[in-house]
């Protein structure tokens, strides 16, 4: 053996499984993983614009507050509308990730369908810890809205007698 060759090292890499199924149907699979990649991605961005107009409306209700606090009617139209839009944000928010799930489960039955490697390089982040990850920023997005709203809220009391 020459001085520049590598001993031959078996791998200890599982073996290769290609996907049982036909090209047709392969090609059909990938479309649909496509598919359901890109709605997870336009749900976090609704989800991250979800949350960062909420906070903004709650910006502008702040300054439209300070504008009327003289007025007593307003605060009552303002405690609704911020009641209103940090519920129908958190929902919006609950509904989004409900949607990410179903289309985590519908890529993991593609993903049963394709090769070994597919499934291998897929999986190489544990479930739980993405799981973790993702629930940790869902939960991030809820409480920024929810302690802005409280917010709004406190400083709506003590501008205005409600």
């Amino acid at each position: 053996m020459a001085d520049n060759e590598a001993p031959y090292v078996e791998s200890e890499e599982p073996e290769l499984t290609a996907s049982e199924v036909d090209e047709l149907t392969h090609a059909e699979l990938l479309c649909m993983y496509k598919d359901s990649e890109e709605n997870i991605r336009f749900s976090k961005l609704i989800q991250w614009r979800t949350t960062g107009g909420t906070l903004a409306i709650f910006v502008l209700l702040m300054l439209l507050a300070f504008q009327y606090r003289k007025g007593g009617d307003m605060a009552i139209i303002l405690f609704i509308l911020t009641c209103l839009i940090g519920s129908a944000s958190v929902s919006m928010l609950v509904i989004f990730q409900s949607w990410q799930g179903t289309e985590r489960r519908k890529i993991q039955l593609i993903l049963g369908r394709l090769s070994s490697l597919a499934r291998d390089v897929y999986n190489r982040k544990s479930k739980r810890t993405a799981d973790i990850e993702r629930y940790l920023i869902f939960s991030f997005m809820c409480c920024a809205i929810m302690i802005a709203g409280f917010f709004v809220l406190s400083r709506l009391k003590g501008w205005f007698p409600v």
